[in-house]
């Protein structure tokens, strides 16, 4: 197992430099990969400035590999690890699914696939660069995801194998601010819903496929949240394991929360003009319910995560049990 982890971590690795390359060569001036007429030769400060984040994402990622595969990331307490590991996730995990589907209706099709423009002036990058830039992400994603799974069932594999409700251990009923937390994000996600439907009967081939991966993290998180939310009282241990539960809730509040910051963060600050990116009043609305729907799910999962963890923890048997027991 550890000679494994140490080749999917360096395929994690791997997958980062080439992103990581490309985004220095531009950071410092260079034109790689970028034709003549593109907008992006003339985007100013603010595409220097996300380019820069971008970086530190990325570089992120490497630092979040060593953690989950080095003895040291053992001893990290589990809130540092989480944030960014949510982030990730939420960040990687819509290209994992909507950059194959995407990649394979051109192959199927004939289609060059989303190129940034029709080849003109409007064209902003060569085509190669987003093969090579999305094929890397969806490694970083399966890698990443990957190491994350092994480290969680070293560290944490009690609480995966649990049963999704614990019956007779759980309180009677779900408190009411989980009720209204929920009530508030189903109806929080409306306009989102809404705003990607419309997107997906005007949009490209390829848009469409990626606001119906958004409508499908969505729908997934709301329900996984909604399952993680209901308690068993009184009845009997829940056939179902915890965890893909708690994967579904864990990726889907994440994508949703993040992945609408980045729109929204592009859409204010002008770089996702640039790109291409939909910019609108109704496109701001949807950016901003995706962003509080994520937020309002995790805020509801992240209390519940909690308590099934102290459940989960052995605890520490006292001497006088310890003679009785001998």
């Amino acid at each position: 197992m550890e000679r494994a982890k140490s080749i999917i971590a360096a395929l994690a690795v791997a997958a980062c430099l080439p992103y990581l390359v490309l985004k220095l060569v531009w950071l410092t001036g260079g034109h790689l990969g970028i034709p003549e007429g593109s907008r992006l030769l003339d985007s100013g400060a603010t595409m220097w400035t996300l380019n820069a984040l971008t970086v530190a994402m990325d570089g992120t990622v490497i630092v979040l590999v060593l953690a989950l595969t080095r003895p040291w990331g053992r001893r990290l307490p589990a809130a540092v690890l989480a944030l960014p590991l949510w982030i990730a996730c939420g960040l990687l995990g819509p290209i994992a699914v909507a950059f194959p589907l995407q990649t394979l209706y051109g192959a199927l099709s004939g289609s060059t696939g989303s190129s940034g423009g029709d080849g003109g002036a409007d064209k902003l990058l060569e085509a190669w660069v987003w093969t090579l830039v999305y094929t890397g992400f969806t490694v970083q994603a399966l890698t990443l995801s990957s190491l994350f799974v092994l480290y969680v069932r070293n560290r944490w594999g009690a609480l995966l194998r649990s049963p999704l409700h614990l019956g007779e251990t759980e309180p009677d009923s779900t408190p009411r601010w989980h009720r209204y937390g929920l009530s508030a994000a189903v109806l929080v996600a409306l306009p989102c819903v809404a705003g990607h439907a419309v997107r997906m009967a005007d949009g490209s081939t390829d848009s469409r496929i990626t606001d119906a991966t958004f409508l499908l993290y969505v729908f997934a998180a709301l329900a996984a949240v909604a399952k993680l939310l209901r308690t068993g009282g009184a009845e009997r241990r829940s056939k179902s394991r915890l965890w893909p539960t708690l994967a579904a809730a864990w990726t889907g509040s994440g994508v949703l929360a993040c992945w609408g910051g980045w729109l929204l963060l592009g859409a204010l600050t002008g770089g996702g003009r640039t790109l291409g990116q939909e910019t609108t009043g109704a496109a701001l609305l949807t950016y901003s319910c995706q962003t509080l729907v994520g937020l309002l799910l995790a805020t509801l999962a992240a209390p519940r995560l909690r308590h099934r963890a102290q459940l989960s923890t052995p605890r520490p048997v006292s001497g006088a049990t310890a003679r009785q027991h001998a």
